[in-house]
């Protein structure tokens, strides 16, 4: 979308061309309620009993409060700094003058499928099994996209259904196929527009006679977006949010905003500040609005999943496995083509298949995995756990030595280290899917975006244009009775959402729960209240995921890959 300072308010969407590095081409990544309530909470109550899972009743009267988490994706204090000072942003102003705030570290990488995960299940990738937005195919170095179906952790309105307290949830993503809750739940993004992606399941068509599209990033499958679209949808979306909130006697109720995320990535070549200005203030009016209609007694909290900022140069990691030996390019590889056109979803695919369906698997011994922003993960090629893999298990320590080590020299046009920080993936994101994550993760040098290229051999540059992608920081504001009032900003971890929410409602934290209760944000001083539970198994009975395969890339694009041998 082109929101330029000249036509801010009423732009039409039109592609950017990706980032350069100077003289070679860089590659952009773009990167009203339900009825019956009564009875559909008693049909949830139902099939967690059947499954054998203990239900509770309502906790006790310091847990009667009720809290709303309002989610801004991809929203920076970068962005809110600059428009709270120019007075532009009302609503987020009079949560700071009577809450809290703090800087919000995303996951590693910071995309939304990993830190919406983490935040309303208080788990890292490596206990969650979702690290980006896709996943590994088992017996090859394929990928697919990820769902709801993909998450091992249970998220915080399945644990509160299972308490015996209901849920508003609205547009937080990964949650289609949605499950069976006590309340409501609206899926967030790559939900399909031919499928129910609500719960109870009839409110899906009642969303869809109400004009409502649950992804726009799916929407530019069918034409550009301009801003009478999004207009449309934020009005439909806070209609029927606000309807929700006043009809349900929820406990716990959170509304993520996708679209802010969706045009900040459409902003190259523009003033930034002036493309999202607008729609942060739009978002601002909302939010208002949805503080006003729960009211002073109801605890808020404004989140981001991560932030967004322009980037000045950037590290082909790609490039750099190649150049240093660790990659080793096959010959006979046939150039597989990526669709600038295509949704997300698959355009994301086809590039990460284009990065493997070029390599020679006999001889490569780590390759680039995701990245974002200033993050990139490495991942190695070993023996017995890749298809094709060629590193000894009792090697991977000393390749993973060299690796920190190869990093860690790697050094920008003035000599500076580029390479800020290098993490071991397992020990970052301890867990049982050590497949998810990458073996190693890493962080660049300020201003410096992370990427891959199979089309450039150059290594490192700067941007003809600065390239607006995330960052790891997002933001934390929060409000109300259970709140203190400080104005410096401190800090806080995504994975610490799911356990303070808990905590406000007056319920026991799941003491597997990595993330921490933000105990210094809050004005009571009830201890935290930790207890082993039995795993809370995703239940019965939810929306079926659509039985056909939607993230597949086109058939052509399969065929080549098979003629290339990659994928068999």
């Amino acid at each position: 979308m082109t929101m330029s300072s000249t036509a801010a308010r009423h732009p039409r969407a039109e592609p950017k061309p990706p980032p350069r590095l100077h003289g070679q081409r860089a590659w952009s990544r773009r990167s009203r309620g339900p009825r019956s309530g009564a009875l559909w909470r008693g049909l949830v109550l139902a099939v967690f009993a059947a499954c054998g899972t203990r239900v509770d009743q309502a906790s006790s009267e310091e847990g009667a409060r009720r809290l709303l988490v309002v989610g801004w994706d991809g929203a920076s204090f970068r962005m809110l700094d600059r428009l709270l000072a120019e007075g532009r942003l009302p609503s987020v102003g009079a949560l700071l003058e009577r809450g809290v705030q703090a800087r919000f570290e995303s996951t590693l990488i910071p995309i939304s499928a990993g830190a919406w995960t983490s935040a309303v299940t208080g788990k890292g990738p490596g206990e969650t099994g979702v690290y980006s937005f896709f996943e590994p195919v088992p017996d090859s170095y394929d990928v697919r996209l990820t769902s709801s179906l993909s998450v091992r952790a249970a998220p915080l309105w399945r644990i509160l259904t299972q308490r015996g307290r209901r849920s508003v949830v609205f547009g937080v993503p990964l949650t289609w196929p949605p499950e069976p809750i006590a309340g409501t739940l609206v899926a967030g993004m790559l939900s399909p527009f031919d499928a129910a992606y609500a719960w109870p399941p009839e409110f899906t068509d009642e969303l869809r006679a109400r004009g409502f599209v649950p992804d726009l990033d799916e929407w530019t499958e069918v034409r550009p977006v301009d801003w009478n679209d999004l207009e449309r949808q934020l009005r439909i979306k806070r209609e029927v949010v606000g309807e929700l909130l006043a009809a349900d006697d929820w406990a716990f109720a959170m509304v993520v905003f996708k679209s802010l995320d969706v045009v900040s990535h459409l902003g190259y070549g523009v003033d930034f500040a002036s493309h999202v200005g607008p729609l942060y203030e739009r978002l601002d009016e909302i939010l208002g609005q949805l503080v006003a209609s729960v009211g002073p007694e109801t605890d808020v909290l404004l989140i981001s999943d991560h932030g967004f900022r322009l980037y000045d140069r950037g590290f082909n990691l790609h490039a750099w496995l190649l150049a240093r030996g660790f990659s080793v390019a096959s010959p006979s590889a046939a150039r597989l083509a990526v669709d600038e056109r295509a949704p997300f979803g698959k355009r994301a695919r086809q590039i990460l298949l284009q990065l493997r369906g070029e390599l020679d698997w006999s001889r490569t011994v780590a390759f680039a995995g995701e990245t974002e922003g200033n993050c990139g993960g490495i991942r190695l090629n070993v023996r017995g756990r890749e298809p094709a893999g060629i590193v000894a298990p009792d090697e991977v320590a000393a390749l993973i030595t060299r690796l920190e080590t190869e990093l860690a020299g790697v050094v920008d046009a003035d000599g500076a280290p580029l390479v800020s920080r290098v993490l071991r993936g397992a020990e970052l994101y301890p867990g049982p899917h050590d497949r998810v994550v990458p073996d190693l993760l890493f962080e660049l040098a300020d201003g410096c975006q992370a990427f891959s290229d199979v089309e450039q051999a150059r290594v490192f540059g700067a941007y003809e244009l600065p390239f607006p992608e995330h960052e790891r920081e997002g933001i934390l504001i929060a409000a109300g009775p259970s709140f203190v009032h400080v104005r410096e900003r401190g800090d806080a971890r995504i994975a610490d959402l799911a356990p303070t929410v808990l905590h406000l409602l007056g319920e026991s934290v799941p003491a597997d729960m990595t993330g921490a209760v933000l105990l210094p944000l809050l004005t009571g001083k009830r201890d935290v209240s930790r207890r082993v539970e039995a795993p809370l198994p995703r239940p019965a009975g939810g929306v079926p995921a659509d039985p056909a395969p939607r993230n597949d890339a086109r058939d052509a694009l399969e065929r080549r890959l098979r003629r290339t041998g990659y994928g068999d």
